[in-house]
């Protein structure tokens, strides 16, 4: 569903004192319908587990400001090993295309920045992780899961002018019943 905005406005350099429309990467929507398809495999041994998932966003129509973003899709492969009860170890490849944005803004000036230039969209990366897991198993936190992943880019093609991704810090908290 079309909920994130594609309107959002600040103050930049290049508009101050006014606001002004921010370019296609700050907006946290894509105002289109889009479908999230995704297929999981994971295989559980005593003392080893292993999964992958296959994933794909795909965007229908044009939104409002008549663009439309890339279709996402993704690859991601992991296997985890437990030490004891309580803490287990993981480690985490994905590879992940996302496709240059169609259409542009009309109220985006692309010779005013960058990112505002669809030609400057799109990409091929890939990325590496490590990480742990404790859980609690009993107490009062009983089924209780932090976890936390740290992750460097192995591969990144850019099209065009972009910002590179640089290492990533995951943090997680979860409860299950």
């Amino acid at each position: 569903m079309p909920t994130g905005s594609i309107d959002k406005k600040d103050i930049t350099p290049m508009s101050a004192p006014n606001e002004t429309i921010l370019p296609y990467p700050m907006q946290i929507g894509s105002g289109t319908f889009d479908t999230n398809l995704g297929l999981t495999y994971l295989k559980q041994w005593e003392r080893l587990s292993f999964g992958s998932q296959i994933k794909g966003v795909f965007r229908f129509g044009e939104n409002d400001n008549e663009y439309r973003l890339g279709n996402e899709y993704s690859i991601n492969n992991w296997i985890s090993m437990p030490v004891n009860q309580w803490f287990s170890f993981s480690g985490r490849i994905k590879w992940a295309s996302l496709g240059k944005i169609e259409g542009e803004n009309p109220d985006l000036n692309p010779m005013m920045v960058v990112t505002a230039d669809t030609a400057n969209s799109g990409k091929t990366y890939a990325e590496a992780g490590i990480g742990f897991n404790l859980y609690a198993f009993k107490g009062s936190l009983k089924n209780l899961r932090f976890g936390f992943e740290a992750a460097l880019p192995i591969y990144q093609n850019m099209n065009g002018i972009q910002l590179k991704n640089q290492e990533t810090l995951t943090f997680g908290l979860q409860y299950s019943l």
